[in-house]
């Protein structure tokens, strides 16, 4: 999707080129799709575009994914972990140590703040009491 709304936003820069505004408004946009990894930052360029340079390229960049930005899969699979380890580390009490966060081999899972839910479903709180899972009957 990528490309076709550089070649959309290349054929209207042509077909306008007598016009100052959108061909630097196309030419910031065609930069922008190159360098940015930001999908809002691309929809703001794609509303631009859709006013002021090309309908169709303006469509395809608003409905653009993410995954899209990325030359391939490989590096939006890369910069997911990024971002999700991102999110992790800020998950983490301030001035205190992190815990660990994940599921363990006997399907408990770690909750990251202390705290740990086993496979049965109770909970054992950080300061080492254990709420038992809640019955249906």
């Amino acid at each position: 999707m990528k490309t076709a709304a550089k070649v959309f936003l290349v054929v209207g820069m042509v077909c306008l080129f007598w016009a100052i505004y959108p061909l630097v408004l196309g030419i910031i946009a065609y930069k922008k799709l190159d360098e940015s990894k930001d999908i809002k930052e691309i929809q703001t360029w794609g509303i631009v575009t859709l006013l002021l340079v090309s309908v169709v390229s303006g469509i395809i960049m608003l409905v653009m994914k993410e995954e899209d930005l990325y030359d391939s899969p490989a590096e939006y699979a890369a910069a997911c972990q990024r971002k999700a380890a991102q999110q992790a580390a800020a998950q983490q009490p301030a001035g205190q140590t992190p815990y660990y966060r994940g599921y363990d081999d006997k399907g408990g899972f770690y909750d990251g703040y202390g705290g740990y839910y086993d496979a049965a479903g109770g909970f054992y709180s950080p300061d080492g009491k254990y709420y038992p899972p809640k019955s249906n009957g």
